[in-house]
C-alpha cells in the first residue's frame, strides 16, 4: 500500500482546464476552463469570483499578489485584479499561444497568433517584439534580462529586452534538430533540451546543452530518451525524460533519481525532494534516498501542475482523455503534509451464514394461518365468503396471471412513448463533434533516417454545428498545430499524436494516431 496524502479542497468545473496559476503567497489560484469561464478563489476561505471571457485563457500568470494577466486564444492581453476588475488591456493579433513572465524582472513576454515575440512591462506598455521565423517556443531568465525563443527547425535565439539579439543557436544537424524545451538557471546559464533527427556525428540524438550568457556552449549531457521537463533550484538542475526517468544533474553529471512507468510532464523541487507528475500520479520523491514520500491520483493526465513560492500549496489539473466522462476538477494540495496509509478495500466479500427457511407450501388453501390471523373475526369472514362463490388459491391465481399476461402491451406502449420522449429531447440537446485523426501508420524511413509524414485530420466534423478550433499535441503535451493538417519530419520509432477539435459550443473530442517510421 503506497502512502498518499488528502487533498486540501476540489473545484468542478464546466469544461475541461485550458490554463491555471496560483500567487507567490499561496492565497489564491486562478483558472480558465475551455468554454471561456475564469475563476478565482481565496483560499484562506474559498470564496470564488468567476468572469465570462469572450474566448478562453490559453495563459495565465500572477504579476503581483492580486494581480494577474490572460492571454486568450482570441483575443487581447487583460490584466485583471483578484475581483476582476480590468486594471489593462493590449492588443495580441491572433491570440496568445505561449506566455512567460517574471516579477521580479517586471517583464512579460508572449508569441502572438502571427508568430510575434511580444515584450511587455507589467503596466501594460509594449517594449519591443521579433517577428522572424516561425516560433515554437520561449522562456525567460528571473531578472527578465534574457528571452530566449526557438523555431521548428531549431535554430534558438537569445534576446535582449529591446529584441537586439545576442546570440544565436544554430542547428548542428545536416537532417535537422528540435528544442524540446529550454529553462535559465538562478545563475543565468541557459539549459536546452534538444533532439537530433538523424544519428548525430559527434554527441547523443538527445542532449542537455549547457549555455553561457556570452553565447558559448560550455557543456552537455546525453539521455537515452528526450528531456521533456526542466527545472532548476540552486545549483541542482532536474530533468524529466519521456522514457519516464528522472535525473538530477550536478556539476554536469547526471544520477538517476526514479523511474516512472510514463511519461513526466512536470516538475517542481521542493526542498531537497522533488515532485513528479507522470500520467495520473502526482509523486513526491527524495533526493537522498530516490523514494516515493507520497503520492496522489488525479481523476485526469495531470497537464498542469503550480506551486506557490512559499510551497505550501499546489495546483494540479488535467483530463482522463475520454469523452464521456466529466471534466477533471482543480485540485489544491499541501506537499508538506503527513502521508497516511492508502486503506484496503472495504468492498471484499464476507461470507454470512446461510439461514435456512422454513419450508412451507405456499399454496396450500388450508384456511389455518387466516384464522390465526383474524381470530374472532374469522367466523364472520367465513359466513360472509360463504354468500357467495368460494374462492380459492387457484382462482386467485388464474385471476393474477390474467393482469400478468395484459400487462406488457400496455408497458410497451409506454416503452415507445418514453423511447419517443427522449429522442425529442435529445435533438435539443448539442452533439459533440466527431474527431478524426486518421488512420495509424507504419512508414520506411529515407537513408538519413527520418520520413516526412502528414497527419490529416480534415474529416473531423460536427454533425449539428461547425468545428471551431483544433490542436494537435505530441506525446508530451505540446501543441504542434492549430490546423486541421500537420506536416511532420520523424526519426526512426514509434510516435504518437492527437487531435482535439472543439465545436461553436463548446464541446470536445479527442482521437490519436500512431505513426511507425521504420
Amino acid at each position: 500500500m503506497p502512502l498518499i496524502i488528502q487533498p486540501l479542497g476540489k473545484e468542478s468545473v464546466d469544461s475541461e482546464i485550458s490554463s491555471l496559476t496560483v500567487n507567490t503567497e499561496g492565497s489564491l489560484a486562478t483558472w480558465s476552463t475551455y468554454n471561456g469561464l475564469l475563476s478565482i478563489i481565496t483560499l484562506e476561505n474559498n470564496e470564488k469570483n468567476e468572469f465570462q471571457l469572450d474566448s478562453y485563457g490559453k495563459k495565465l500568470s500572477f504579476i503581483s499578489e492580486d494581480l494577474f494577466v490572460v492571454g486568450q486564444e482570441e483575443g487581447n492581453l487583460i490584466c485583471f485584479s483578484n475581483t476582476f476588475q480590468k486594471i489593462w488591456e493590449i492588443s495580441c493579433p491572433g491570440g496568445c499561444e505561449l506566455m512567460e513572465s517574471t516579477r521580479k524582472g517586471d517583464l512579460i513576454a508572449l508569441i502572438d497568433g502571427t508568430n510575434t515575440l511580444r515584450l511587455i512591462n507589467t503596466k501594460g506598455e509594449l517594449l519591443s517584439q521579433f517577428s522572424e521565423y516561425e516560433l515554437t517556443g520561449l522562456t525567460i531568465n528571473e531578472n527578465g534580462s534574457a528571452i530566449s525563443c526557438w523555431d521548428d527547425e531549431g535554430n534558438l535565439f537569445v534576446l535582449d529586452r529591446k529584441c537586439n539579439l545576442i546570440f544565436k543557436r544554430g542547428i548542428n544537424s545536416n537532417i535537422g534538430e528540435r528544442i524540446i524545451t529550454a529553462k535559465y538557471t538562478q545563475n543565468g546559464i541557459l539549459l536546452v533540451s534538444k533532439e537530433s533527427l538523424d544519428i548525430p556525428d559527434d554527441g547523443e540524438q538527445n542532449e542537455l546543452e549547457f549555455w553561457n550568457p556570452l553565447g558559448q556552449k560550455i557543456g552537455k549531457v546525453g539521455f537515452n530518451s528526450k528531456c521533456v521537463s526542466l527545472n532548476v533550484k540552486n545549483s541542482s538542475i532536474w530533468a524529466g525524460l519521456f522514457s519516464g526517468e528522472v535525473f538530477l544533474i550536478e556539476d554536469f553529471n547526471k544520477k538517476l533519481i526514479w523511474k516512472s512507468e510514463y511519461s513526466i510532464t512536470s516538475l517542481i523541487p521542493i526542498n531537497n525532494d522533488i515532485l513528479v507528475a507522470s500520467w495520473f500520479y502526482l509523486f513526491k520523491i527524495s533526493k537522498e534516498n530516490n523514494e516515493s514520500l507520497w503520492q496522489y491520483e488525479h481523476s485526469g493526465i495531470i497537464d498542469i501542475l503550480k506551486m506557490s513560492q512559499d510551497q505550501k500549496i499546489v495546483a494540479l489539473a488535467g483530463n482522463d482523455r475520454n469523452d464521456y466522462t466529466n471534466p477533471s476538477e482543480l485540485v489544491l494540495l499541501n506537499p508538506n503534509a503527513t502521508p497516511i496509509w492508502e486503506e484496503e478495500s472495504d468492498d471484499e466479500f464476507e461470507e454470512e451464514n446461510i439461514i435456512e427457511a422454513e419450508t412451507t407450501d405456499i399454496y396450500d388453501n388450508s384456511d389455518d394461518d387466516l384464522k390465526e390471523l383474524l381470530g374472532d373475526d374469522f367466523n364472520q369472514y367465513q359466513s360472509t365468503n360463504d354468500l357467495g362463490k368460494t374462492t380459492s388459491m387457484d382462482d386467485l391465481m388464474a385471476a393474477f396471471n390474467e393482469e400478468i399476461s395484459s400487462e406488457p402491451k400496455t408497458k410497451e406502449i409506454e416503452d415507445v412513448s418514453l423511447i419517443e420522449h427522449l429522442l425529442s429531447s435529445d435533438e435539443k440537446r448539442n452533439q459533440p463533434p466527431i474527431c478524426n485523426a486518421g488512420n495509424d501508420q507504419v512508414l520506411q524511413s529515407g537513408e538519413d533516417g527520418s520520413c516526412t509524414v502528414i497527419l490529416d485530420g480534415s474529416s473531423s466534423h460536427d454533425p449539428d454545428g461547425y468545428i471551431r478550433t483544433w490542436n494537435w499535441t505530441s506525446e508530451d503535451g505540446r501543441t504542434l498545430s492549430s490546423g486541421p493538417k500537420l506536416k511532420l519530419r520523424l526519426p526512426i520509432g514509434n510516435h504518437r499524436f492527437t487531435l482535439t477539435v472543439a465545436d461553436d459550443d463548446g464541446a470536445m473530442s479527442s482521437d490519436s494516431v500512431s505513426i511507425i517510421i521504420k
